[in-house]
Formats: structure tokens, sequence, C-alpha cells
């Protein structure tokens, strides 16, 4: 006798013999099994199989990639699917770094130009990281402003006017 492997029906298509088999579905499968043999034919059994999916590799972008000290942006995921039990995970420094959050959308506030990361986190895969990084620009500041000299005859003399402070 032998191990015999269906799918469909009991004796419907047939995928292998043995009393262990390995197989790969994409989607539930209900798999059948019955011994054939010379004496009798035995009464099937089935078992469910899920096939669950793997994430792609997404790709990130920013409402405001660049963006005044002080400031915030979102940051989307733009492209990549997620698989079965899976979500997008955010991080700083590094692929899989510093946790951010975990949405396909997420709100930050760098104090300096930044680059992140998210990826797909699942049961079947976790995928490569898509990556955007935020520019941060510096803001404009005045300490004060000088003229030397600070006393002049009128149409005689020229004063020389300065700034002392910082441009973003």
């Amino acid at each position: 006798a032998s191990w015999n492997w269906y799918t469909g029906s009991c004796g419907g298509t047939f995928v292998n013999t043995g009393q262990s088999i390995n197989v790969n579905p994409t989607s539930l499968t209900t798999y059948f099994v019955r011994a054939i043999g010379t004496c009798n034919t035995t009464l099937c059994t089935s078992v469910d199989v899920t096939g669950q999916s793997s994430s792609t590799a997404p790709s990130a972008s920013a409402v405001n990639p660049t963006i005044c000290a002080g400031g915030s942006t979102t940051l989307n995921v733009t492209a990549g699917s997620l698989g079965t039990g899976a979500s997008w995970k955010w991080y700083t420094a590094s692929c899989g770094g510093t946790f951010l959050g975990t949405g396909p959308s997420i709100g930050v506030t760098p104090a300096s130009t930044t680059t992140y990361f998210v990826r797909g986190e699942g049961t079947c895969n976790n995928t490569t990281c898509g990556q955007v990084t935020v520019t941060v620009q510096t803001l404009s500041s005045i300490i004060g402003a000088t003229a030397s000299p600070t006393a002049i005859c009128l149409g005689q003399a020229s004063s020389t006017l300065s700034v002392t402070g910082t441009l973003g």
C-alpha cells in the first residue's frame, strides 16, 4: 500500500506519495490523503495548509523633505506591500536601528538632517529598507548691529554698518 496525497478532493489532483510530503502552497489549500493497496483503500482525511505571503520592499517619501529647524513633516510608504501578519516599521540610525514607530505614515520633527528607514516586518520575512532623508535648514538669527564710526559729519564722511548673526 502507499499513501496518496491529493488536492481538490480525495482522488482529485494527485500531488505525491509518501507518509510525509513537502508542499509550498500560495494560498489556503486543503490536502487529502488515503492509503491505496492490494487489500483495501482507506477513507480520506484532510488537512488545511495556509500559504502565507511575503512582504515586498518599500520606498518612502516625505511630504516636506526640506524643513526649517523646529518644523515637522510626514513620512509615507509609497510602494511595497505587506505580507501575512506584517506591518511597516520605521527606524533612524540604520535599517532595523533605533525604532521610531509603526504604520504606513509617521510624523517626525527632526532636530537636524536625518535619514529615516522603513521596512515590512512580518510572519514570512523582513524586507530590505526604503529610506528617505529630511533636510533641516537652520534658522536665521541676529545678535546685534554696529556702526563705525557712530558719529559722522553729514555729507562729508561715511559710516560702515555691520550685523552679527547667522543666516539659515
